[in-house]
């Protein structure tokens, strides 16, 4: 465990119905934080009176109000934290018992600059379930080196912060991307600490689903980064409809459009073979994939058709 003090931040809107299920699960952990900096960004809810009310009842929480995006409210409660180890997760998650004490722990080693957490989609329905598959990485799918941490559960010294140029407040999607990006081309040192988790709910409709991914793509576009990855999916999508058409004159190629959606459909619902009954899987999450993929594609285009939005 890091014998040093960590100061958790957390960005709120609008969160009343699950603020009081974080701020209990950080609390009731192995490890509690030291300090818990929250940042509303305009809720026009009761969210604002319950930290308050937290807030007057615990001197480990405080509250700051900073209008804005959620790079905003990250800067600031940054600025005003008392400690040099940020720790960051999100509203709506909850954390695991042992997530801050696990994340932490990498930085016993002075070299590490920032560690990146894990994140396991959590649903009640056969639906959210299936969102969380096509949402979220296996963890035997994660290649370390690569990883990059989302602010669901990331940890990171105040000097990586300092070096990346902060959260950059001119984007409003998908901005935990760039800023670990500028982490890395800083020079900062990447740890991985996949024993420490947090749990999130996907969305539990296909036209919140997609508006979610759509954000998500949006600002990878505006801010120009992924663009291998979004290349390589545009790439697999005109393959098929390539294969589509050329099958009016050339029919085999319909046979390998069919074995390449079939092989689709199987390694898809194979990732839920753990979550979800085989029928559910194999009718919901290949579904889901294609209108995450549709999702995430239509956003960085229009972000990349509109102006370059923020640095990297």
């Amino acid at each position: 465990m890091s014998p040093h003090p960590v100061t958790l931040i957390v960005t709120v809107r609008n969160e009343e119905a699950s603020i009081d299920a974080l701020l209990d699960s950080l609390f009731s952990g192995a490890r509690p934080p030291d300090e818990i900096v929250i940042a509303d960004g305009g809720s026009t809810d009761r969210t604002l009176e319950r930290l308050r009310g937290r807030a007057a009842a615990d001197p480990r929480v405080t509250v700051l109000v900073t209008p804005g995006n959620r790079s905003v409210g990250r800067n600031a409660a940054i600025r005003a934290a008392r400690h040099e180890l940020i720790a960051c997760t999100d509203a709506g998650a909850e954390v695991e018992p042992t997530w801050l004490e696990r994340i932490v722990a990498p930085f016993a080693d002075p070299a590490v600059d920032v560690v990146a957490g894990f994140y396991r989609p959590v649903g009640d329905t056969w639906f959210e379930r299936a969102a969380g598959v096509v949402s979220a990485p296996a963890l035997t799918e994660i290649d370390p080196a690569r990883f990059l941490p989302s602010t669901r559960s990331v940890a990171f010294r105040r000097e990586a912060w300092r070096r990346a140029g902060g959260f950059d407040e001119a984007l409003d999607h998908n901005e935990d991307t760039p800023f670990a990006l500028r982490m890395k081309a800083a020079g900062c040192r990447f740890a991985f600490a996949p024993d420490a988790i947090v749990r999130w709910h996907p969305r539990g409709d296909v036209r919140s689903f997609y508006r979610q991914h759509r954000r998500f793509g949006l600002g990878d576009g505006e801010s120009r980064v992924q663009g291998w990855f979004y290349g390589r999916l545009a790439a697999k999508y005109a393959l098929a409809a390539i294969l589509f058409i050329a099958g009016f004159w050339l029919p085999s190629a319909w046979g390998l459009l069919a074995a390449g959606a079939a092989l689709f459909v199987l390694s898809q619902s194979r990732r839920a073979k753990e979550r979800l009954p085989l029928l559910a899987a194999l009718a919901l999450v290949p579904a889901l994939k294609v209108v995450y993929d549709a999702a995430y594609l239509w956003g960085y285009i229009r972000g990349r058709l509109g102006p370059r939005m923020g640095r990297v």
